[in-house]
């Protein structure tokens, strides 16, 4: 196998195992995605009341039953101690008929993700005054989902890409070495020129013989 067939090989080993390890992080990311509940995540639920604020998150994602309708949900929140602040509600905008939110095909099954409370200050009391049920969660846990979401779509998608591309250059390096055959050594062959011998020469030469023999064998006698 020559050193080409071998770097070859080696690089298709390297993106199907780079795309084996994408894919598997990926998966896992889709696992965490499925795991979010609004119930078991949420820091507070309730109607009306006082709601201290305990982590240091300062916005956090509303959610009602999705049997609420938008247009008829209303929020109120300001600090206990009636200091100013800058916590506010912002109502998400409405679908056409006001049913349900505009963002609504996103949401979990079974709830609305109705607006975002933000300028929330950790330790602090707020007195909130609502129209429906509600549970809040904080915002940096659905942003922590949300990149889930992305990294399980780039992941699983790069995974599958660079496995692809793995198996297609380890095909490409398994024909060149059946083709090459390895580093094969070149035989030199050797040729030695022929000489070729006049055969009217060599007759004549022998004639020649002849003459000079009888021409002495006649003086001698």
């Amino acid at each position: 196998m020559n050193n080409g067939t071998k770097v070859t090989i080696g690089i298709g080993a390297l993106f199907l195992l780079a795309g084996i390890g994408l894919t598997f992080l990926g998966g896992n990311n889709a696992a965490g995605i499925e795991d979010f509940d609004v119930e078991e995540d949420r820091v507070w639920s309730g109607n009306s009341g006082i709601y201290v604020h305990e982590i240091s998150d300062d916005e956090m994602f509303i959610f009602v039953s999705d049997d609420v309708r938008c247009d008829e949900f209303d929020m109120q929140i300001s600090r206990e101690d009636g200091e100013e602040s800058k916590v506010a509600y912002k109502h998400d905008l409405c679908n056409f008929d006001g049913s349900k939110p505009s963002g609504a095909n996103d949401d979990p099954v079974g709830w609305y993700h109705m607006g975002t409370i933000s300028g929330l200050e950790q330790g602090v009391s707020y007195n909130i005054t609502t129209s429906d049920e509600f549970s809040a969660v904080s915002k940096d846990l659905i942003m922590d989902i949300v990149e889930g979401i992305f990294g399980a779509i780039f992941g699983i998608g790069g995974g599958v890409g660079c496995i692809c591309c793995g198996v297609v250059i380890l095909m490409i390096g398994g024909i060149m070495a059946v083709t090459s055959g390895g580093n094969k050594s070149h035989t030199q062959i050797e040729i030695t020129p022929s000489v070729e011998v006049d055969s009217n020469k060599e007759e004549e030469a022998e004639e020649y013989d002849k003459e000079e023999k009888k021409w002495y064998e006649d003086d001698s006698s």
